[in-house]
């Protein structure tokens, strides 16, 4: 029963991950390089760099850092990068890990463009009066390559 009850979690976040890409934190504008941190109000998870600039074919990176969350089966870190692509970190697989907890998720983007990538911590009983989900918004510009003068 509680597989199901965690299959039927997941399922539910992946729709509402879905919605927010299809309603709008798909493609963005152009965003320059900055190296502050974007924190949600409720200082429990962070991701740097806000906003990034790559190169079609090299590594979109993202720093995230979980500083307080419920150690529960269902909680764990999502990014959706804004092209489809989904990251998931659980928090408690084999055994629950004691905050801080700092990840690195990258991704190579496959079309040149802006998206808005979305870290979720997200899971059963993250504190009392919080959301489901507590999410930071990020900006990656993906640039052509620059060509190589021939010689």
């Amino acid at each position: 029963m509680k597989r199901i009850s965690a299959l039927l979690f997941s399922l539910s976040l992946l729709v509402w991950l879905a919605a927010l890409l299809f309603l709008g934190a798909g493609q963005v504008r152009a965003a320059s390089l900055s190296a502050a941190v974007a924190t949600v109000p409720a200082s429990c998870l962070s991701a740097t760099p806000p906003e990034q600039q790559v190169v079609l074919g090299q590594p979109a990176k993202i720093l995230i850092s979980v500083y307080c969350y419920q150690p529960t089966l269902f909680t764990e870190v999502l990014v959706a990068w804004g092209d489809g692509s989904l990251w998931s970190y659980p928090l408690c697989a084999d055994a629950c890990r004691v905050p801080p907890i700092t990840l690195v998720a990258t991704h190579v983007y496959s079309q040149i463009g802006t998206y808005a990538p979305l870290v979720c911590l997200q899971g059963a009983g993250l504190s009392a009066g919080s959301p489901v989900a507590t999410c930071v918004s990020l900006k990656v510009t993906v640039l052509p390559p620059t060509p190589v003068p021939l010689d």
